[in-house]
């Protein structure tokens, strides 16, 4: 008697799931930005007649509404990027107006509104960045990634890197003890290695083109370089932050009333993050570089999670361009831990 198959409905974490999340993060604040840009520049236009009011977010949520039907509507690849760019923009779109929603008086500029649109958006990123980390395999997996992959040869985009790819996930299908799958995986095989003769050179995408381009770039400053940029960095904010502490602790009419009322919050996580920034530099400068990067990560982390999310609340957009500003800080210091430390390039021109 056959022996009946377990069914496995367990979650598969979908190839390349870390870029379609990324497309969405990215296309989200950039329409936050660009739609908060917009309306101030062009002083809060109304769209509609004398009664209607088409708000953004029905435009967000078309777009979102369009976003949903693509990949249940498509098979091909490309229609789940569109519908995670999409997905991106429309929930851009309907976020910015969560004043709106949680108010009886419909107050788009409610002061906590972009604290909120900040805290989902930082949200949003821990999911990316659980999506980055290195996953398990295992051979069922393995064969979902095998079953997209081959989506390529239909699309007649088959190239030495995806069928490099391919024989990867071949190799962990192949420790299945379903014969089904170890079939399947023999006759992909089969199929790979008599198209493997034909096929062309990788090339690379628009986000790894640039990824390169930016890599290039920075590995020509060399470490003595990248090393200088980063003590600046440090000093500069360490100064920047004791200076802000200064003004908190002497008060005065020139400060914000809302400021006033945070003034003890404020005071207490801008001295953590300085304490956790002159850590960091006396470990930098005494070449324990490690230690050092990871203190002020520390440090931007802490400044980006919980004293950005308080400043979007008192001081509304304008902490965007310091939110920006530290996101940029915080690529260097992780381009130089990639680079030079935890195996990078030590040997770069120094």
């Amino acid at each position: 008697m056959d022996k009946k198959q377990r069914k496995d409905r367990s979650a598969v974490r979908r190839n390349h799931a870390e870029n379609y999340l990324l497309t969405s993060l990215v296309a989200f604040a950039v329409t936050v930005i660009i739609t908060r840009v917009f309306l101030q520049l062009t002083g809060f236009p109304r769209l509609g007649v004398s009664v209607l009011h088409i708000a953004h977010a029905l435009w967000g949520g078309l777009l979102l509404f369009v976003a949903v039907l693509l990949p249940l509507a498509l098979a091909n690849r490309w229609a789940i990027q569109v519908s995670a760019l999409l997905g991106g923009i429309g929930i851009g779109l309907f976020i910015d107006e969560v004043g709106k929603f949680i108010t009886q008086t419909n107050d788009y500029f409610f002061p906590p509104a972009l604290s909120i649109v900040y805290g989902f958006f930082l949200l949003t990123v821990l999911v990316y960045l659980y999506f980055r980390q290195p996953r398990q395999e295992n051979p069922r997996k393995a064969m979902y990634n095998l079953l997209e992959g081959l989506q390529n040869v239909l699309d007649g985009d088959l190239d030495q890197g995806e069928a490099a790819r391919l024989e990867a996930q071949l190799a962990i299908a192949r420790d299945s003890d379903r014969n089904e799958l170890l079939s399947l995986a023999d006759a992909i095989n089969t199929f790979i290695q008599v198209e493997k003769g034909g096929l062309g050179s990788t090339e690379p995408d628009f986000l790894k083109r640039t990824a390169m381009r930016v890599n290039s770039i920075g590995l020509r400053l060399g470490r003595r370089m990248h090393r200088l940029i980063i003590s600046t960095i440090m000093i500069l904010w360490l100064i920047f932050v004791i200076g802000f502490i200064t003004v908190l602790f002497q008060g005065g009419v020139n400060l914000d009333s809302q400021i006033l009322q945070w003034r003890d919050a404020l005071i207490v996580i801008q001295v953590m993050i300085g304490i956790l920034m002159i850590a960091a530099l006396i470990a930098w400068l005494t070449s324990n570089e490690e230690l050092g990067l990871n203190l002020a990560i520390a440090g931007f982390l802490l400044s980006l999670v919980a004293l950005q999310t308080l400043y979007f609340y008192l001081s509304q957009f304008s902490a965007l361009t310091t939110t920006l500003l530290q996101l940029v800080f915080l690529l260097v210091l992780l381009a130089y831990r990639s680079w030079y430390l935890n195996g990078g390039q030590v040997n770069i021109r120094s």
